[in-house]
């Protein structure tokens, strides 16, 4: 299925314990999407970039049927392997395209998404093409603690601009984005707190090893020489790259209806 958007196969065996937030926190996560997008038994809701269904299966719980849709199927392979009775259909398919008429969701999820996606303003367009009037968007996104941020200054210092930022919209933006385009917030913000541990020494393994997709567009020389700046930080700031550091976390969320006609 061609798409400009980034597709997550190679990361299926390992996505659950390096993205997003750690493992374990899923309830409270879907929990604060729940009361945010006002869900109850009768919701129909579709998730874009449903994964391996770190959000739809504890969420599905709560909710009449959840639609999910990814460009991966290795990753939606993982979610069925998980599933049990949850009421979740899935499908491949790219976001800017949706395979639905309009007007037959309640609401849509969109969580850590909009980063992947260059045409990510045609999403907005298909998102409020399915929703049933009055339906909502639900927007998730996390923010950290910047223990580690010196090392991404590092990283983005030395990689070519146009492989360091993200291929649709930058993280900084997740608050605003909707608005920006014109959505209006429903309700109000909730969030779920958390917190991981990581040291420098895993961070550097974890680019090595491509692990994070913005790593999945450079050459080897390119990888080679952000790493160097890392460790050269690393050597810098972190006596003992070796020793567990604590990063405090926030998973946002907020509901919004589309634009006026």
């Amino acid at each position: 299925m061609p798409s400009d958007s980034i597709a997550f196969d190679r990361a299926a065996e390992y996505y659950d314990e390096t993205r997003g937030f750690p493992p374990g926190e899923e309830k409270g996560v879907a929990g604060a999407i729940r009361r945010a997008g006002g869900f109850t038994s009768s919701s129909g809701v579709l998730e874009i970039g449903v994964g391996t269904g770190r959000i739809a299966l504890p969420l599905a719980a709560h909710i009449g049927m959840l639609v999910g849709i990814d460009l991966a199927r290795p990753m939606m392979a993982r979610l069925r392997a998980k599933q049990t009775n949850e009421p979740i259909y899935l499908a491949q398919a790219d976001a800017t395209r949706l395979p639905f008429a309009p007007h037959v969701f309640d609401a849509v999820v969109a969580v850590h998404v909009f980063h992947l996606i260059p045409n990510w303003q045609g999403v907005l367009s298909e998102l409020a093409r399915v929703l049933k009037p009055g339906g909502v968007v639900v927007h998730g996104w996390s923010k950290a603690d910047p223990v580690f941020e010196t090392l991404w200054d590092a990283w983005r210092a030395v990689i070519p601009s146009k492989q360091a930022e993200d291929v649709g919209v930058r993280w900084e933006r997740n608050p605003t984005i909707l608005v920006e385009q014109g959505w209006k917030t429903a309700g109000e913000e909730y969030w779920h707190n958390y917190s991981y541990t990581q040291t420098p020494a895993r961070f550097v393994e974890r680019l090595g090893s491509r692990m994070w997709s913005q790593t999945w567009r450079l050459t080897d020389d390119e990888l080679a020489a952000g790493i160097a700046a890392v460790q050269e930080v690393i050597r810098r700031d972190f006596p003992n790259p070796d020793e567990p550091r604590q990063v405090t976390a926030m998973f946002h969320v907020r509901a919004y209806t589309p634009p006026s006609p």
